[in-house]
């Protein structure tokens, strides 16, 4: 049995003082480097890619999966869409109707508006609740502090910045423009974005159909400082995006044979409109006093619409489908030392779903006829939950984080058929262990066995949809999913080097996946009908491994620095058999880099890296997997690009970029991806702050 492997992860970063975080949203004593990533907006920006999700990946080195150019989901330890955790400013952007694998979730968040991102690798559903089985993604977003919070005693004229990037594989990018001006207690901060791409150009000069899309953001956050570490902020953001194609349908895929269909799935399948808004307002309060040193308390509204166009391929069948779902959502967390042996942090969680759904099917020239929405009607979620997490110093030079959370969830919808409510209800009992110990100095080691879950959200309850061309029903007698992670991490700093490694294994019990039950005509491919079910257990083994070295010595301007990524997955399924490849699981994969970081610059170049991305061939299918469309069935092949970026100052405040990606034009697919990557580009941007 193989239970070694390595994965990456980038050294953090030093935070500022000045940032304002929640008490459940700081470092634990026993955090280190190879499971917390943290990765700035500077830094992002400069990756030159041309939305979150890439630049994501390619700055924290996730794996991406995009099932179209509009999408893009991170693949943490294996896992991806409804088993990651995305959250911004500490409120969850995963809601009732986030589906298992790649969504336009975290695409929905304009790059422009990041202040930083923190990847969490590894379970974390006794901090953040359901859906954290795989990992973490926190999302924080940009802030103009007042003036008496930042040590700014010149609060000076309103300031401006501009950030764009061109890309030649869409012809196309985005620009943004951001303004915010200070006083002594108040602080404002204004962004709006466009973003415009044509079709991608991927290798040989080939253009990949039905992958561009336009769409544009406004983002909002203003502060009032109550007192020197009191605040109030609030935030509103709005996204949209238009006509984003659902590549996989519209273009051919695999045949069973490895060939590729002579015709696409569908004639018309656009995502005609995604219209993501969300608005928070929170407290801080750095110094209680009293019986809690620091309480955060958060509350959001949010709403996420969904407008689709789909004709099947000989259909003359036109549907229309639309989905909005509307969150409300409470938070609260306090923070509590006890002399200096303990740190305890406590929280609540408060949220609420409406799902509204409906469809019109037209065959022209008749008149639209209302038919069933996908999600039932008066679909509802609630879910609540209070967790407890205590950070032991006593046993010094060994550090304990010990967590306990209980989570209960309710659901209600009328059913397709009948009409009639059906509801029920579920509850969750997790807890987490962690222990760090200084082995020498600059080596530090963790140890972790932390239960995790996902509870059944409307997507698995009420949603009858579409899988592999035929048809899938819900299912609201589903168990939610349960998981146990054991992990080993090590950190390493030395003078001239820094090394991270991890060691996972995690096994989830009662998976959600789907069982066939109706094959329909056998000669025919599209008829199916399947089901969600809990679908027996899953087991991946994996590992993170990362080394950084200065050339020469530490002050030296050259650096070398390479990561790698493997995970192995297993699955026992009733229907299916023991012992299965488990689904979607990313090939073994990472990247070696040479950067050049000059006190000096040479010429006005401030900055260089010449990098080789590359993945290895996947061979190991699920059965799902050997016959979704978006993968060959022969195995998805290796690959590998080589890529160059530098960059340099324009002034004190301002920079320029440049880079030239895949630079030998090769032809790969990211491993259960639904287009082809880009071919050989050009990117460049600037970032001027006027």
């Amino acid at each position: 049995m193989l239970q070694l492997l390595l994965l990456l992860v980038i050294q953090t970063p030093e935070l500022s003082e000045t940032l304002i975080r929640a008490p459940r949203f700081r470092e634990t004593v026993t955090s280190n480097a190879a499971k917390l990533t943290v990765i700035s907006g500077e830094q992002l920006r400069k990756t030159g890619r041309n939305s979150l999700p890439r630049a994501i990946g390619q700055a924290a080195g996730v794996w991406i999966q995009e099932t179209n150019y509009g999408g893009g989901a991170p693949v943490i330890r294996g896992l991806l869409g409804n088993q990651i955790l995305i959250l911004v400013d500490g409120v969850r952007l995963n809601d009732s109707t986030t589906r298992f694998g790649p969504n336009q979730s975290l695409n929905t968040i304009d790059p422009a508006i990041v202040e930083r991102v923190e990847i969490i690798r590894g379970s974390s559903s006794v901090k953040y609740g359901s859906d954290a089985i795989g990992g973490v993604i926190s999302i924080w977003t940009k802030r103009r502090k007042p003036a008496s919070q930042d040590g700014a005693e010149y609060t000076g004229p309103v300031l401006a910045v501009f950030d764009g990037n061109y890309d030649t594989s869409v012809r196309g990018g985005l620009g943004s423009l951001g303004l915010s001006a200070a006083r002594e207690d108040h602080g404002l901060l204004l962004v709006g974005s466009l973003h415009d791409f044509s079709d991608l150009r991927i290798a040989d000069n080939e253009t990949a159909a039905n992958t561009g899309f336009k769409g544009h953001s406004l983002f909002g956050a203003y502060e009032y400082a109550l007192g020197e570490k009191k605040t109030l902020r609030m935030t509103s953001r709005v996204n949209r995006d238009f006509n984003v194609p659902r590549t996989d349908r519209l273009n051919p895929g695999f045949h069973s044979d490895g060939s590729i269909a002579a015709t696409a799935n569908s004639e018309i399948w656009h995502y005609s409109l995604q219209d993501r808004r969300g608005y928070q307002v929170s407290f801080s309060d750095e110094d209680s006093g009293g019986f809690v040193d620091a309480v955060h308390v958060r509350a959001q509204v949010h709403s996420y619409r969904e407008q689709r166009n789909r004709r099947k391929t000989g259909s003359t069948t036109n549907r229309f489908e639309e989905d909005e779902v509307y969150t409300l959502g409470l938070g609260v967390d306090w923070l509590r030392a006890v002399g200096s042996s303990q740190f305890f942090t406590w929280g609540i969680d408060l949220t609420y779903d409406g799902v509204d759904s409906l469809r019109r099917d037209t065959i022209p020239p008749g008149p639209p006829v209302p038919k069933a929405g996908a999600f039932a009607e008066d679909s509802e979620y609630a879910r609540g939950g209070i967790f407890v997490q205590d950070e032991i110093f006593s046993f010094d030079p060994v550090f304990l984080t010990l967590g306990l959370r209980y989570s209960y969830f309710d659901f209600s919808f009328r059913d397709f058929s009948s009409g009639t409510k059906t509801s029920d209800s579920f509850d969750a009992l997790t807890a987490s262990f962690e222990a760090a110990n200084e082995l020498d100095d600059g080596v530090n080691a963790t140890f972790t066995l932390a239960q995790g879950f996902r509870a059944p959200n409307l997507d698995d309850l009420a949603n009858d949809g579409s899988f592999a061309g035929g048809d899938e029903l819900a299912n609201p007698n589903l168990a939610p999913e349960e998981s146990v992670m054991a992990e080993v991490a090590l950190a390493i700093r030395r003078e001239n080097w820094d090394a991270t490694v991890a060691f996972f294994a995690t096994k989830i019990n009662d998976s959600i996946g789907r069982i066939l039950i109706d094959e329909g005509d056998p000669a025919i491919t599209g008829d199916e009908t399947y089901q969600r079910e809990n679908t027996g257990s899953v087991e991946l083994f994996g590992g993170e491994i990362g080394l950084r070295r200065q050339l020469m010595d530490r002050e030296s301007a050259f650096a070398v620095s390479t990561k790698a990524a493997l995970v192995y997955g297993l699955q026992d399924d009733p229907q299916l058999g023991e012992n299965i490849p488990a689904r979607r699981v990313p090939p073994f994969n990472g990247q070696v880099s040479l950067h050049y970081d000059p006190e000096v610059p040479f010429h006005q170049v401030h900055r260089a890296r010449l990098f080789m991305n590359w993945a290895s061939q996947q061979n190991r299918l699920h059965p799902q997997d050997v016959s979704d469309p978006r993968i060959n069935p022969g195995g998805t092949p290796g690959w590998a690009t080589l890529n160059f970026e530098f960059g340099g100052a324009i002034n004190e405040a301002s920079d320029w970029w440049v880079g030239l990606h895949n630079i030998l034009d090769n032809g790969y697919r990211i491993h259960a991806s639904g287009v082809d990557s880009p071919g050989a580009r050009l990117v460049f941007g600037m970032h001027l702050r006027l």
